[in-house]
């Protein structure tokens, strides 16, 4: 493993994704088509789960929030080494998922200069642009193919104390620094004392994202159809988020607090357009020089849908964006081009 820059997120490989909200041939009225201008039509909601959903905890925090990134996008952020950063994007529908890429890559570093770091490089039998990288419950995890009896006798031979040990899973914690690890034959999770957070409880996050990945506790969309809805919104290609509260709409907390704490500098979340729903999922994917991004929006119910707040703060600096409106749920869906040579 090797640390990745913030320059190498934000640039994203010759793909240029940070740049193309700046370099957008896009009209001087945003060059934005809102041909629907949010009328009714129906939303699919019933997609397949995405492959890391079955990761995804239970978990007590008022606001559920997680971001993935599959490991052919993340390569191509570790082997650009030579990738000069471009403009930030202004445009949270591309902005927030380029966040997401900039947070994996941090926990990409935080592994790098962990005494875990050899045992992990030796015991992944991922194969090459397969797997994912998801950042849920304050806890990473790389969903791949692993060794698990070989990473347990590396990490016993580093000094890592077992914490738990059951059939299909076990975890690991270093005593210096509160690392925990936790591992199953397809998920290699890892988590760190939070400064900022005294009610985290490593370990304790860490040890329930294996034992639901390995089927020994429901996952969240098992118990909560609206977010298993939520999961079910869009593609999990590429590079995903979602935000998401059991109650019938965001806490002006949600909206500001989840957000990368290193290495962000002025770059961070945006969830301010989201005010008043409960459940958004957001997705941006790349081909060549061309991105698109788009995002479900789901409210209680209609008076709080804010279909204009969305258009006005969302695909600014898009070359399209097309609004839909299903009852009490939204979808944008943006196009984004431009020369990045």
């Amino acid at each position: 493993m090797i640390e990745v820059t913030r320059r190498q997120t934000l640039y994203l490989a010759s793909t240029g994704m940070a740049t193309l909200a700046g370099c957008s041939n896009s009209s001087d009225d945003g060059g934005t088509d809102d041909g629907n201008d949010g009328t009714e039509e129906t939303i699919e909601l019933n997609g397949n789960l995405p492959s890391y959903a079955s990761i995804l905890s239970e978990s007590d925090r008022p606001t559920y929030f997680y971001g993935a990134i599959d490991f052919e996008t993340m390569s191509t952020i570790i082997d650009d080494e030579g990738a000069e950063a471009g403009d930030e994007p202004t445009d949270p529908l591309i902005g927030n998922p380029i966040v997401v890429a900039l947070l994996c890559s941090f926990g990409l570093s935080q592994l790098a200069h962990s005494r875990a770091s050899t045992s992990y490089s030796a015991n992944d039998e991922t194969s090459s642009g397969e797997g994912e990288l998801v950042f849920a419950d304050g806890v990473y995890a790389l969903v791949g193919e692993y060794d698990r009896d070989g990473l347990e006798t590396d990490l016993e031979v580093e000094g890592y104390e077992r914490e738990t040990a059951e059939k299909s899973y076990a975890v690991y914690t270093d005593a210096e620094t509160g690392e925990a690890i936790g591992i199953t034959d397809e998920v290699y999770a890892f988590s760190y004392p939070n400064p900022d957070d005294d009610e985290f409880e490593a370990v304790a996050a860490v040890e329930r994202t294996v034992e639901t990945a390995s089927g020994d506790r429901a996952p969240k969309y098992a118990t909560d159809d609206e977010f298993e809805a939520l999961l079910r919104a869009g593609e999990p290609s590429g590079i995903t988020l979602g935000l998401y509260t059991a109650d019938d709409e965001f806490g002006s907390e949600a909206l500001t607090d989840d957000r990368p704490e290193e290495d962000a500098e002025s770059l961070e979340f945006e969830f301010s357009p989201y005010e008043g729903a409960y459940g958004v999922h957001q997705q941006l994917s790349v081909a060549g020089s061309d991105a698109s991004a788009s995002g479900v929006v789901a409210y209680a119910d209609d008076n709080r849908v804010d279909v204009e707040r969305l258009e006005s703060s969302l695909g600014t600096e898009a070359d399209s964006l097309e609004v839909t409106r299903d009852g009490t749920v939204v979808s944008l869906t943006a196009e984004y081009s431009g020369d990045l040579a």
